[in-house]
């Protein structure tokens, strides 16, 4: 493993659980609010609420796995497989106005062969091509490149995609 230095990865964990702290805040604020007032209004704010707090979690999760690989292999990008759970991410060159099916290509030869890595080690298969369990962040990197968070579960033996069509098709429109 090269040396690195972990305190940026270390203090995006840190800000990333702030974050889930303020927003739980905020939100039990925003709940008190709607049983003061059970209104269409309120209960819309409260479901933006859940909504933040979500996506808090799921920028932690990312944090915490980036940590994490940092700390194993010196980089935040790779994945873990652990607990019935393959977590991660990816950093592929996709120009921009690339096709679906090049997209879709240039995914595959990035992540195919860790990804069926990381099912050996759970003793599963994979259960869809490697582009189903990404999920795009927006922006790009620092070197322009597309960050892709991979996600998947075991079910029974096999690796099952743990991100939803809709969460894909929100990030991408």
């Amino acid at each position: 493993m090269s040396s690195i230095d972990l305190s940026k990865y270390e203090a995006d964990v840190a800000a990333a659980e702030a974050e889930i702290a303020r927003i739980r805040e905020e939100n039990a604020r925003l709940a008190e609010a709607y049983r003061d007032d059970p209104t269409e209004d309120t209960h819309e704010v409260l479901r933006r609420g859940a909504a933040s707090l979500a996506a808090a979690r799921d920028r932690c999760d990312a944090a915490r796995v980036a940590l994490k690989l940092a700390q194993k292999s010196g980089s935040p990008h790779g994945l873990l497989a652990q607990g019935g759970v393959v977590a991660g991410s990816v950093a592929v060159a996709i120009p921009p106005g690339t096709p679906s099916g090049a997209r879709a290509r240039l995914v595959e030869e990035a992540l195919s062969a860790e990804l069926t890595e990381a099912a050996r080690e759970l003793g599963v298969v994979l259960a869809a091509p490697a582009e189903r369990y990404t999920r795009e962040r927006p922006g790009r990197d620092a070197e322009g490149r597309t960050i892709l968070d991979v996600s998947g579960h075991v079910e029974g033996d096999v690796l099952m995609p743990a991100v939803t069509r809709g969460a894909k098709n929100a990030r991408r429109g």
